[in-house]
């Protein structure tokens, strides 16, 4: 996922995608907890509150890691040779 963000830092979203399809969420907490760390403590707190109470009312982060895993899985049993490709370069 590392060279995905990479790719994305770039501007090359299809070769990114092609590495990670997650690299843009990825990218973008990134993004949000760097802001957080160097905003104003009033700000960071905001988001925070605004974070929970998505993730309370939506379940986002159990569907993230849900689809994560499954997306693993399949890149690791469905397609062996091009995850084995992958890796290799």
């Amino acid at each position: 996922m590392t060279r995905a963000t990479l790719f994305l830092i770039r501007g090359d979203w299809k070769e990114a995608l092609l590495l990670h399809a997650y690299a843009p969420i990825a990218l973008m907490a990134l993004a949000l907890i760097t802001f957080c760390a160097l905003a104003p403590k009033r700000q960071a707190e905001r988001i925070a509150n605004r974070a929970e109470i998505i993730e309370r009312y939506t379940g986002v982060t159990a569907l993230l890691l849900a689809g994560l895993i499954l997306y693993w899985l399949v890149r690791l049993l469905v397609l062996q040779a091009a995850f084995i490709r992958l890796i290799q370069d």
